[in-house]
């Protein structure tokens, strides 16, 4: 990419991360012990593009236009033979699955000359590995270049001139390098500079959100660290995408091509990220970050060590021997009248003790964000959770009611998996009761044409995680006489909802206005139980952690001052659990044997 500045517009007050750079070790097969032993993943395979998909610019994700990208003699080379003209068609080739600690080793070589209609000088002999890509779903069909850090891989123009590779460049990301944010587009190395068709063999050393390390055939060349949104040279862009001062942690690999040809003949991965803990079968003694939930352990082993913001997966959340199976049905599609244009799913859990054949009314739980409630592979499992505590008496027979946010389409894409529906915001951040209206004049109608459920709202609940949580309160804020039990991982009582004045149109207040309503309000017969983590986001909508915490004073500043005035009637049922994680389910996936026990009794 070419070098051009940038204002930022903010500097961002961020603690240091305390990864460091390593000496980077060569591949070898010949390691002393399994823990030793580094298991390179092959990300080209000499034979194919098997793995990689293409998104070039002006073309829909999967069109390899020109046959750009392609395999030929055990090299994937980046060619233009089929191109009329460039045309700003800059390509990126995406590997199938994201990382976030990693070594990243690529060895190229750059060959021929420039397409015609390149887009100049500063492209030739240019190209990148790019590092922390989005998921390339979520690039529009004329985006030109990935939010993402760049491994720029430059080759000499042969004129005595240096012209260092492995340099780092920013598209629609900053840096902070020797302490500072780093405000221009590009950032050299010290590498020495390579004419010619020579192979050169670029690692990148990167910790999540941490330190980036880049060297040359062996030589440390660059160091900067806590890559993060912001900056320019990106554009048509989805804004959603691009939330500015946002560390970024993990991301896809994509290869470039800009315009000149190239040649990769290895590109391979070591991950560093994995299980940690001596007594699993499958530690490693090189991982830099540890991912509890991969430990596998020999029989009678125990895990021997924690750190911040990990929580296994409950054993609640797991198959047990002797459990009546319940059954997970869906997902069902369902278009909303009352929130027009949109679709959506939902499945519904029905637990073996319900008798169909002499039902009698059911309690039911309804929760958001279904598609990440019921992943198998997921911190959650509500459904398996649902099925262990029904069969051991610890909650009550209850009807899972599971929805992912609406979608404007026409159909549900198949393609978004674990990621967020387009009408997510609207719907979850929202304070008005367009939401509540749809969940008991649409879907609790849906779901009781074939089952029966409760009408007691004592028996009712509802919950979800981060907006979804917000927006579970919301429902039960505006209709105590439907839903009184609120479930709360990391929620998003921030301003992720406010709207300023506009063209005479008024202010729409965000989600931090909560606290004042609850004391401001009389109280409502709500049960609550909110769980957070110290390290959860803050950013210009917000801090979580201090949000939930204003939550929680203002419940108890209400009972407070209802019990100083004698009034008479209910009081907010609050229990709260703070953690040591970030925005993730994985402490409220632990927590939730725990929270639907609670939840359901009057204890």
């Amino acid at each position: 990419m070419f070098k051009k500045t940038f204002a930022c517009a903010a500097l961002l007050a961020l603690a240091s991360f305390g990864a460091h750079a390593q000496t980077p070790v060569t591949p070898s097969s010949n390691g002393v012990a399994d823990a030793d032993k580094e298991d390179w993943i092959v990300l080209f395979n000499g034979k194919d593009l098997k793995g990689w998909t293409p998104k070039i610019a002006k073309h829909d994700l999967g069109d390899n236009f020109g046959n750009t990208f392609r395999v030929e003699g055990g090299l994937l080379k980046v060619r233009y033979d089929k191109y009329t003209s460039f045309d700003g068609q800059f390509g990126h080739l995406f590997y199938k699955d994201p990382y976030s600690y990693y070594r990243l080793v690529v060895e190229y070589r750059f060959v021929g000359q420039q397409a015609p209609g390149n887009p100049g000088a500063w492209a030739l002999r240019n190209s990148g590995a790019m590092l922390h890509s989005p998921d390339p779903h979520t690039m529009p069909r004329d985006q030109t270049f990935p939010i993402s850090i760049e491994g720029q891989l430059l080759g000499g123009n042969s004129d005595g001139k240096p012209r260092p590779t492995a340099n780092m460049c920013s598209p629609g990301t900053e840096i902070v390098f020797q302490g500072k944010l780093y405000k221009d587009h590009c950032l050299n190395s010290s590498s020495p500079t390579f004419d010619g068709e020579q192979w050169v063999r670029a690692e990148f050393l990167v910790h999540g959100s941490g330190s980036i390390t880049h060297f040359v055939n062996g030589q440390k060349v660059l160091e900067y660290e806590m890559p993060q949104y912001g900056g320019g040279v990106v554009d048509n862009y989805d804004a959603t995408t691009k939330l500015d001062g946002k560390l970024i942690d993990s991301g896809y690999i994509s290869l470039q091509s800009e315009s000149h040809p190239i040649d990769f003949r290895k590109v391979e991965l070591l991950n560093l990220a994995g299980c940690m803990d001596k007594a699993a079968t499958n530690y490693k003694s090189y991982y830099v970050k540890p991912v509890p939930e991969d430990c596998t352990f020999a029989e009678g082993a125990k895990p021997a060590m924690r750190r911040p913001g990990e929580y296994p997966v409950s054993a609640e959340a797991l198959p047990q021997e002797g459990i009546p199976k319940g059954r997970l049905e869906g997902p069902f599609e369902f278009r909303s009248k009352i929130i027009e244009g949109t679709v959506r799913r939902y499945w519904i859990f029905v637990p073996a003790q319900y008798n169909e054949k002499k039902p009698q009314a059911a309690n039911v739980l309804v929760f958001q964000d279904g598609q990440r409630a019921t992943n198998p592979k997921g911190p959650l499992r509500l459904d398996q959770v649902m099925e262990n505590l029904i069969a051991k008496g610890k909650m009550p027979v209850t009807i899972g009611i599971f929805i992912t946010p609406g979608n404007l389409s026409e159909t549900y894409p198949t393609d978004l998996d674990m990621r967020n529906p387009n009408h997510r915001k609207e719907e979850y951040d929202a304070l008005n009761d367009t939401y509540a209206r749809f969940l008991i004049e649409e879907m609790l109608p849906e779901v009781a044409r074939k089952y029966k459920l409760t009408d007691d709202p004592e028996k009712r609940a509802i919950g979800g995680t981060s907006s979804g949580a917000i927006c579970a309160f919301t429902v039960a804020w505006h209709r105590p006489d439907y839903f009184r039990r609120v479930i709360s991982m990391i929620g998003s009582y921030t301003s992720i909802g406010y709207s300023p004045a506009v063209d005479g149109k008024p202010m729409i207040p965000g989600g931090d206005l909560y606290p004042t309503l609850i004391r401001k309000n009389p109280i409502k017969p709500i049960r609550i139980y909110l769980q957070d983590g110290e390290h959860d986001l803050s950013n210009e909508h917000g801090n979580w952690f201090l949000a939930n915490q204003q939550m929680v004073s203002a419940f108890e500043y209400a009972n407070a001052r209802a019990d100083k005035a004698g009034t008479l009637g209910t009081r907010y049922e609050v229990k709260y659990r703070w953690g040591d994680g970030a925005h993730s389910d994985a402490h409220g996936g632990a927590l939730l044997p725990d929270i639907l026990t609670w939840i359901w009794n009057n204890d």
